[in-house]
């Protein structure tokens, strides 16, 4: 029978946020891309989609985002459309 230590205890989720309010460095999964259809497939072209891993690059307007191996540039219209969980413990890597 295998246990779990207290110090590997559940860690409660982190809120979700828009994409803009996340710091650079910050690794992030995507929970949901809202806004017109136009805007969606745009996103999801680059490789942003629900359930995906992205880390924030660099902040701004364009946004830096690192998604699957590739850096792609977000404007802040489409960046306040997606919604993310920062993901505890991975803003250093």
């Amino acid at each position: 029978m295998v246990t779990q230590s207290r110090d590997l205890a559940e860690v409660p989720p982190l809120p979700a946020v828009r994409l803009t309010d996340v710091a650079s460095g910050v690794v992030a999964r995507v929970a949901e891309i809202a806004g017109h259809c136009d805007d969606s497939l745009r996103l999801k072209a680059l490789g942003l989609c629900s359930g995906r891993i992205v880390q924030i690059a660099a902040a701004g307007d364009p946004m830096i985002v690192r998604v699957v191996g590739a850096r792609v540039g977000v404007s802040a219209r489409l960046a306040e459309t997606v919604t993310v969980v920062p993901q505890p413990n991975t803003a250093s890597r």
